[in-house]
């Protein structure tokens, strides 16, 4: 199975590399275990992450001092889904793994590369908070500084992670991680804000990633299409700011570019229509 390549334009495939799927790496060639399917979903998990990340980076430093409110409520979308995240694996689903494997600190290695970002991280969280207390001071330049202190740590660790999951098949059957990730997964969206967290990871879901083999995951399509409709209304503004739109399809971002190709196009209808009145008028 051959990926479709990237597409072209501003769109939140780059600048953090998005992590491929094992199912997807073995390209059919072989049934796969619990333990290929289990790393994939984590690597999904982890790609929305990425791809928020990748949305605020690219556009942070086209921000017109109108959007900074906006802006910054969505890049808190970001902290909260990653925090989150880190808390379930910590807290609940890395303690488990050490119970049914019988060894102790079988996932410390993931977790110091957890402590390696943090700093970095802080920082961002911090100047998020203070901006969002007075939106006029944001400056999408230095929050970008900000991500480069620690994004390194944070994608480097989101990718080992990957590998570290599927040299747990040697246990075999007595780890069911897959069950384990799961129950974890369906969970996640009770411990989200539900008009922000929420909205903020089914819009950064690309329905299309590795030619849409995982369109339906990590919820049916009815459910997609009623976040948008429903927990997604309140905050609307913020979601102009996610990488994919309400169908979970990867969208250009916006930025300056993009933003006075709008403009042109709509002074161009304007003209247009003055000139059809015009001539109407002869």
């Amino acid at each position: 199975m051959i990926s479709k390549p990237a597409r072209q334009g501003r769109f939140a495939t780059s600048r953090f590399k998005l992590i491929e799927t094992p199912v997807h790496a073995q390209n059919a060639s072989k049934p796969y275990d619990q333990y290929v399917e289990a790393a994939s979903v984590m690597a999904l998990a982890h790609n929305v992450m990425i791809r928020g990340l990748n949305s605020i980076y690219l556009q942070a430093p086209h921000m017109e001092p109108i959007d900074h409110s906006s802006f910054i409520s969505y890049c808190k979308c970001w902290v909260e889904n990653l925090d989150e995240y880190h808390e379930m694996e910590e807290g609940v689903l890395f303690p488990e793994i050490e119970a049914k494997t019988g060894e102790t600190g079988i996932m410390d290695g993931n977790i110091e590369q957890h402590h390696a970002f943090m700093p970095g991280l802080e920082a961002f969280k911090a100047y998020l908070s203070t901006s969002s207390l007075h939106p006029s001071t944001f400056s999408g330049t230095h929050l970008n500084n900000l991500i480069d202190t620690f994004a390194r740590s944070l994608i480097v660790h989101l990718a080992d992670e990957i590998p570290s999951l599927l040299e747990l098949s040697k246990f075999g059957q007595s780890l069911p991680l897959l069950r384990l990730i799961n129950a974890e997964g369906a969970k996640s969206p009770l411990k989200l804000s539900r008009l922000g967290g929420v909205p903020f990871f089914a819009q950064n879901l690309d329905t299309e990633f590795e030619e849409g083999i995982w369109s339906a995951w990590p919820m049916p399509v009815v459910v997609r299409w009623l976040i948008p409709r429903t927990v997604g209304r309140w905050n609307r503004e913020w979601w102009r700011w996610a990488s994919c739109d309400e169908s979970g399809r990867l969208r250009e971002l916006l930025g300056r570019k993009a933003l006075s190709s709008v403009f042109v196009g709509i002074a161009r209808s304007w003209f247009r229509g003055l000139y059809n009145l015009g001539t109407a008028k002869q």
